[in-house]
């Protein structure tokens, strides 16, 4: 079944116990995180419908009482972790209609109702409106529009055809200034990673899968709205800060970090998504997009250049994979 298909047929038969009011979404690691441009959407656009996320072993051992047969909720794994099959399990026992968005076959897709298959981000061969974000992001545009009607899809839609366009082009102009980063940072021991609004999963994404999991490094992830009220204490010439710069209505707070960092920082690599083409997009969709683009090139383009800079494969693992755990 396509996305269009699975909504419709999730509403139609939700008719029946007083439609849907709820959305849950469900993972673990960069899974959890890649469900942010989701929950950004139905967070600001939606009238009708509230939105949670969970990482998927809380939601399993604290489900929530609202959970029910009013709910949809998204779960995603590339492989099937475990803890995300489970959280699926109990939903559908909940009586939630549930979607699971995968790679391979698992106990998560045999547990859920619908299934809608994606290509990892970690591919370069991926098209990018074909990966797990953009794909759950798709699946909400698509929640919206056959729900309550919304004014975003078509421009939406439209981004998504050429969104694959722009994330080649800006991982492009990406790539000389990954090259300085990793020159820059690869005997750095830590990282801090700031972004904000509709692009925190991909500040996340970048310092617990990137530079924790990957790279080794220990980043802390900073709000940037909540920068000025305690991170910016630890700030000094020597702290290397990675900046994300959304695009959108929230970007007004990123700005007013970065003045700071500025004035008295002096490791800062600043991501602007101005500069990697956002601006393509429908002014009044952009900001849901910031997500799909920061990622894809920080994982293809910033993760790579401080791999081989620090001579530490990406696909290196001291416990995932390795222990029982």
């Amino acid at each position: 079944m396509t996305i269009q298909e699975i909504v419709a047929d999730i509403l139609k038969k939700k008719e029946a116990v007083g439609g849907v009011d709820s959305v849950y979404l469900v993972a673990c690691g960069g899974s959890f995180a890649g469900f942010y441009p989701a929950k950004y959407l139905l967070d600001h656009a939606s009238r009708t419908l509230r939105c949670a996320m969970f990482t998927a072993n809380e939601f399993v051992h604290a489900l929530p009482d609202a959970c029910g047969p009013n709910s949809i909720v998204l779960g995603c794994s590339m492989r099937g972790t475990p803890e995300t099959g489970e959280a699926v399990r109990a939903a559908r026992e909940r009586g939630a209609a549930t979607v699971a968005f995968y790679v391979q076959e698992s106990k998560m897709t045999g547990y859920s109702e619908y299934k809608v298959q994606y290509e990892t981000i970690a591919e370069d061969v991926s098209r990018a409106e074909q990966t797990n974000a953009a794909l759950e992001l798709q699946f909400c545009f698509e929640l919206l529009h056959q729900k309550e009607g919304c004014p975003l899809y078509e421009p939406a839609m439209a981004g998504f055809a050429i969104l694959d366009d722009i994330y080649r082009s800006a991982a492009e102009y990406c790539r000389p200034r990954a090259k300085a980063f990793a020159a820059g940072c690869k005997d750095e021991p830590v990282i801090y990673v700031m972004g904000g609004g509709p692009s925190m999963g991909a500040a996340y994404i970048f310092s617990i899968c990137n530079l924790m999991e990957m790279q080794w490094v220990h980043s802390p992830t900073v709000n940037s709205g909540e920068c000025l009220h305690g991170p910016f204490e630890t700030l000094d010439k020597n702290l290397p800060m990675f900046v994300l710069v959304s695009e959108g209505r929230t970007r007004p707070v990123d700005e007013r970090a970065l003045r700071f960092l500025k004035n008295y920082g002096e490791k800062l690599y600043v991501l602007d998504a101005k500069e990697l083409g956002i601006n393509r997009l429908d002014s009044s969709v952009a900001e849901y997009f910031n997500h799909l683009v920061f990622s894809s090139v920080l994982n293809n383009v910033y993760l790579r250049e401080l791999s081989y800079a620090k001579k530490h494969p990406y696909q290196n693992r001291r416990y995932m994979w390795q222990v029982e755990y």
